[in-house]
């Protein structure tokens, strides 16, 4: 058995090295940047441009100009200084949304292939004949692990001629480029309101001016058809309904298979275990609870911004995949590896209930239910004492179904007594476990679908082997090798899923929405225009289900159309100050939540809407705002 082990070990070390040569050799391929047309004929006075095409290796990219908030370097074109020629900007065609993975900020880059183009005007005065100019290409070419630089420079022929003779220019195709470069590029677009394109440095001349003008005003939003909590005795109860409310959301009825397996594994218990197992499960929510208000009241969290994260959701994802495969028996709980995590080598039920309550609330995180919203909203103006009550009252009512087993045990006897059938009845809760595991998959940006794939495939292939040969039942030596094994096939599956097979991300536009922008809601605001705003993030179940019942309906997208109404996305997947900032300014710590801005001086007393609202709910709100317009 070792000299099989010792083969696969060796098997593994032999296609890493494999990978890496070819990894190595690919990233040696050419690196071509050249001018079209090779050359020029022009008359003094005339305009025109130079062409580079850039070819960048497979697995590669290289960064725009401007290459946006993240870490990069912008490509650059420039050319020497001439007497007889006049240059502009470099232009740049537009490049593709990229976030490095966990990087919070995201630059813009070009993958394959891409165009630069360098305009310039002939001096009137210029002499006739051939000249020679002088150009320097400077960018970065990264992997997913490694940057080069790349530095080129050369001559570009240009002949200037007579006026009537025959002219070598760009062909049409070239110009079409150009000018959807030139107005990329230009200082209108700069001026969009789609700031969050440039550099952070540009920021603040657009978007940040807006954002501290916003923070000096005073708004007093109406909630629609919402309570709003004024004192801590309200909050609490509000907070405990919200909790017990919390388990019946989208979000977490999909991991409700943790929830339904413990009470069938605690049910037949002596009353003793039956109090220690459901303490320690319900203590685990309490403690997800408490994380969540330290997050919240020393580092500025909001409700669900654990799920900006891409490395947490890849971490929760495959935890409950691990999960699903000890379900359907690939391998068992009652392992050596998390007897060590627990500290002993005892059976370690107890360290399990623990661990499902911390999972089962993380995983409840991206849900905003009835009552929680403004409970959130409340309690994240108190002091921190405060915010650590509110949660833990919502905690409280989240774990109230196991608080009331633990007291009455006679619930219990409405469980079937253990059999055969648990076996059956844990698969299916393993595909609960599964769906979960969908969901988070779906979370993540299109870049990262296919490592998040692969590296689950090697996170089954490492529970796999180590339910085969780690096992109890197995001798040290064979136990300790698959420990190792689970280890070495974990990381390793981790660095080459999300460093060879991370790809870009392409932006998708939908329907009748702009990209929030604080500049066009101020634009609205002065040109008698509703802004109607609506916060949301792929993280957040709940509001993709009020977008589809609520707000993406023929009624709500005809009345918008006929109001003129401006609709904006504000989409805080990610980090995003000035939406953040406004969300908080309007009383919101927590989504879905939507708001409509009327014009003039109605605009401080926007009608907001949050957590569950119906189609209802937003046309009586859009016809309340456009009567007060």
């Amino acid at each position: 058995m070792l000299k099989k082990i010792i083969f696969v070990l060796t098997g593994v070390i032999f296609f890493f090295s494999f990978l890496e040569k070819n990894w190595a050799s690919e990233k040696k391929q050419a690196y071509k940047v050249y001018p079209c047309p090779a050359s020029q004929s022009l008359s003094p006075g005339d305009k025109s441009f130079i062409t580079l095409n850039v070819e960048i290796p497979s697995h590669s990219h290289i960064y725009g100009n401007p290459k946006g908030p993240g870490t990069g370097k912008p490509t650059t074109l420039k050319a020497k200084d001439n007497d007889n020629f006049i240059f502009e900007a470099a232009c740049f065609l537009p490049a593709e949304k990229f976030y490095g993975f966990g990087e919070k900020k995201f630059t813009w880059v070009y993958h394959q292939k891409t165009k630069i183009f360098l305009p310039f005007r002939i001096k009137s005065e210029a002499s006739l004949g051939s000249h020679k100019l002088e150009l320097s290409y400077e960018s970065l070419v990264c992997t997913n692990s490694t940057c080069l630089p790349q530095n080129f420079k050369f001559t570009y022929p240009i002949k200037v001629i007579s006026k009537g003779e025959r002219k070598i220019l760009p062909d049409n195709d070239l110009k079409k480029e150009f000018e959807l470069a030139k107005n990329y590029s230009g200082e209108k677009f700069l001026n969009n309101s789609k700031s969050n394109l440039f550099e952070e440095e540009s920021i603040p001349l657009i978007e940040k001016k807006f954002q501290a003008r916003l923070e000096k005003e005073s708004f007093q939003p109406i909630f629609w058809k919402t309570s709003k909590v004024t004192n801590l005795w309200q909050a609490i109860l509000l907070g405990l309904l919200a909790g017990l409310i919390l388990n019946f959301m989208p979000c977490v009825l999909p991991v409700v298979s943790l929830k339904v397996m413990e009470f069938v594994k605690i049910a037949n218990k002596d009353r003793k275990e039956l109090i220690i197992l459901g303490s320690l499960f319900s203590a685990g929510i309490l403690v997800s609870f408490l994380f969540l208000a330290f997050l919240a009241a020393f580092l500025g969290y909001n409700w669900g911004n654990l799920f900006q994260s891409q490395i947490f959701i890849v971490v929760m994802a495959s935890l409950v995949f691990a999960m699903a495969l000890a379900m359907f028996d690939v391998y068992s709980f009652n392992l050596t590896f998390f007897n060590k995590l627990a500290g002993h080598q005892t059976d370690n039920q107890y360290f399990e209930a623990f661990l499902k309550g911390l999972f089962v609330t993380l995983l409840a995180t991206p849900c905003s239910g009835p009552f929680l919203g403004g409970t959130l909203s409340w309690a994240l103006t108190q002091p921190p004492l405060i915010i650590f009550i509110i949660f833990s009252s919502i905690g409280f009512g989240m774990a109230f179904p196991y608080f009331l087993l633990i007291i009455n045990p006679s619930l219990t006897k409405f469980i079937p007594k253990p059999g055969s059938w648990m076996q059956t009845f844990e698969q299916i809760m393993g595909f609960f476990l599964i769906f979960t595991v969908v969901y988070l998959i779906a979370i993540l940006e299109k870049s990262s679908l296919l490592p998040m794939i692969t590296f689950l495939a090697l996170v089954g292939l490492a529970f796999w082997q180590y339910g085969r040969w780690g096992a109890l039942h197995q001798i040290k030596l064979k136990r300790d090798l698959s420990f190792f094994m689970l280890i070495i096939i974990l990381v390793g599956g981790y660095f080459f899923s999300f460093n060879y097979l991370y790809l870009t991300k392409k932006p998708v536009k939908l329907f009748q929405q702009q990209d929030f922008s604080l500049e066009k809601v101020y634009k609205n605001k002065e040109e008698g225009k509703i802004s109607m705003i609506k916060f949301t993030a792929d993280w957040c179940p709940n509001c993709k289900l009020v977008e589809k019942i609520s707000l993406e309906t023929q009624p709500i997208m005809t009345i918008i159309a006929k109001k003129g109404i401006d609709f904006m996305k504000a989409d805080i997947t990610r980090k995003f100050p000035t939406a953040e900032a406004l969300l908080n300014i309007l009383g919101s710590r927590s989504i879905p939540f939507l708001a409509i801005l009327p014009p003039g001086e109605s605009f401080y007393k926007p009608i907001c809407l949050r957590d569950i609202y119906s189609e209802e709910d937003v046309l009586e709100a859009i016809k309340a705002v456009t009567n007060k317009d």
